[in-house]
């Protein structure tokens, strides 16, 4: 449970999304005494410029940082590697939302729309977020939040002005858009209707041939013959040049400067009781807990017999120590704001409601921090350095195994490898092949950059793409020669009982006759898997639910074999579930009416300013920290 309530990468709070946007402020702040913002104009610092409002540095760098994050697991993999972060496109996906929400003020603008300062006052101080027991937590708490997540009160607030502003202009643009009670019905049958089916299918591995001719595998060989072509292979020896920490040596002045620049960070250590919601008696549980903690029970005892954090109750409600940013906002708050020893009153996230209890708080150790972090700069650095020293020497007449001995280092060969071979051993992507495969014979490839560590290679050998013999891929083609004669075998049967099931409409018997096994499934919808043979195969969804008890389809091509169905049985509409659901579908069918339509809005806006040249993208800025 404790993983739970830990921030997550791919799910952000509604705060953090909020966030994302990160579109400056300039606007007086509704908690603090200080002058009003001013208005920055376009310049190189800026990523983009809407309608004369500039998309700044930092806003830009926020939002980039999100999607960053929510590729985190892929990133790694493509560190170093242009080409594959370009396609992602992440420097366009973090724009886009931005220009998006510059294009809807700009619009709210030209109709006269704004936000008050009483209402975005309203607004933030009625958001849960900034709610204690029906109450604004204070204006102290609310920066305080604010500051933990790195975010200014001018920002923030203008945030809000703006999606108050964008609901309401959401609401004039969507108004009179309405559901209509035929698209109620049919949401309604689409969601619920469900059918049964019987099919016959015939796999082609089924019905393949068991043997084959001597002559006939030769005849598919000859027509087949550049299918068996051997691709070019390459061979290269090559060094990885890994980062070693125990050869980095510190000055005193280095560490120093370095502290100098790593902010004091607090770690606290707690642990909680949990209670999930939902549950009708989870806060009166709660208090009454409260009530034995502080007549002085044991906090861990307690734990173990009453949290509900799976995770953490065994070991008396210990999650350990935490920095700001690890859980989430209302759980870390409410820890941060405690002295050790002290004890929380309930605290509500989205897990349920917590009893938090502070065991320790310390400081993290700058000093070690900064020897870490230089080690690894400093060690990195001069792995690189001897990466490009090696390359240099090899590639002006040195060879790669005089270079290793010199430098003390293991020479390793690769095997044989192709242009679309994946190479494990090496932890390379795919376009060290391809520069690989533009070298000729001895000569040298780097440094390349693995991803945290870098190698040198040079090319040893090439083996010419050569046409095989045909005893040397005789069992490749005899398994092709036998899946292609049952393809045409399988297709021939199928298109065969369709047409006889035209003739004779009873599909068992035909089926029977044709020693076809035929397979009834159980009812199902649009959106589920039909069966365990058939899986969730479109190509008959796309049909079954349009045609009529007993309908019959032709033959199909389905995952690799060949289907004909007939509908069984379809249900039948419950009208008295339409009926209880009509009315939220109504609203649901309506909001996703409004969305659609608002977002084309949105989008033909954009498209205005773009032929009105009111857009303009500072495309090397946005490339340079999208690392491209």
């Amino acid at each position: 449970m404790l993983d739970l309530f830990r921030k997550k990468k791919a799910g952000l709070k509604w705060i953090l999304w909020i966030v994302i946007l990160g579109l400056g402020g300039s606007m007086l702040f509704l908690f603090v005494q200080t002058p009003g913002g001013v208005g920055v104009g376009p310049g190189n610092r800026d990523v983009a410029v809407v309608a004369g409002n500039p998309i700044s540095l930092t806003q830009f760098r926020r939002r980039y940082n999100q999607v960053s994050e929510s590729y985190g697991q892929i990133l790694p993999l493509l560190q170093g590697d242009p080409e594959a972060i370009r396609q992602l496109n992440l420097g366009q996906q973090a724009l886009d939302p931005l220009i998006s929400a510059y294009a809807i003020h700009y619009g709210a603008q030209a109709m006269g729309i704004e936000a008050t300062r009483e209402e975005i006052r309203e607004y933030i101080t009625n958001l849960p977020l900034f709610q204690q027991n029906g109450q604004f937590i204070g204006t102290e708490r609310y920066l305080q939040f604010l500051q933990a997540n790195n975010i200014t009160p001018a920002d923030f607030e203008d945030d809000m002005r703006r999606e108050i502003v964008g609901n309401k202009l959401a609401r004039v643009i969507t108004d009179g858009i309405r559901a209509t009670p035929e698209e109620v019905r049919q949401e309604f049958l689409e969601s619920t209707e469900e059918i049964k089916i019987r099919y016959a299918a015939i796999d082609p591995e089924t019905v393949a041939p068991e043997t084959l001719e001597l002559e006939d595998l030769r005849a598919y060989f000859e027509e087949q013959k550049e299918n068996y072509r051997t691709p070019e292979q390459r061979k290269v020896k090559y060094v990885i040049f890994s980062v070693q920490l125990d050869e980095v040596e510190l000055t005193e002045e280095q560490i120093q400067i370095r502290m100098a620049s790593i902010a004091e960070k607090q770690e606290v250590r707690a642990s909680h009781i949990l209670l999930t919601l939902p549950s009708s008696d989870a806060r009166q549980r709660g208090e009454e807990i409260l009530e034995k903690l502080r007549a002085g029970a044991d906090f861990g005892e307690l734990a173990k017999e009453h949290s509900e954090d799976p995770a953490t109750a065994a070991n008396g409600g210990d999650v350990g120590f935490f920095g700001r940013g690890a859980m989430v906002p209302e759980f870390e708050n409410a820890a941060f704001s405690l002295e050790p020893g002290e004890i929380s009153d309930l605290v509500a996230t989205n897990y349920g409601l917590h009893i938090i209890k502070v065991t320790e708080v310390h400081l993290v150790d700058s000093r070690a921090l900064a020897e870490s972090a230089l080690r690894q700069e400093e060690g990195e650095k001069l792995a690189k350095n001897l990466a490009a020293k090696v390359a240099h020497e090899v590639s002006t007449g040195s060879n790669l195994e005089t270079a290793a001995e010199r430098y003390n280092l293991e020479i390793q060969e690769s095997p044989f490898f192709s242009l679309g071979d994946v190479l494990p051993d090496l932890r390379v992507r795919n376009d060290f092949n391809q520069q690989v495969f533009t070298l000729s014979q001895g000569q040298t490839l780097g440094p390349y950059d693995q991803g945290g560590t870098d190698l040198v290679a040079q090319l040893m050998e090439i083996q010419p793409s050569a046409l095989s013999e045909f005893e040397a891929v005789q069992d490749q083609v005899t398994r092709d020669l036998k899946l292609s004669r049952g393809e045409d075998i399988a297709r021939e049967r199928a298109f065969a009982f369709a047409q006889a099931l035209k003739e004779e409409p009873s599909f068992e018997k035909v089926a029977a006759r044709e020693h076809l096994q035929v397979t009834t499934t159980d009812f199902f919808t649009r959106d589920a898997s039909i069966d365990d043979e058939l899986g969730y195969a479109t190509e008959i969804l796309s049909r079954a639910f349009r045609m009529n008890e007993d309908e019959l389809s032709p033959a199909l091509s389905v995952g690799g074999k060949y289907v004909v169905f007939q509908v069984a049985e379809k249900s039948t509409v419950d009208e008295e579930k339409f009926e209880q659901d009509k009315d939220e579908l109504l609203l649901q069918i309506t909001d996703e009416k409004k969305n659609r339509f608002f977002s084309a809005w949105v989008q033909n806006v954009i498209s205005t300013l773009y032929e009105e040249n009111k857009i303009h993208i500072n495309q090397p800025l946005v490339d340079s920290i999208a690392g491209l």
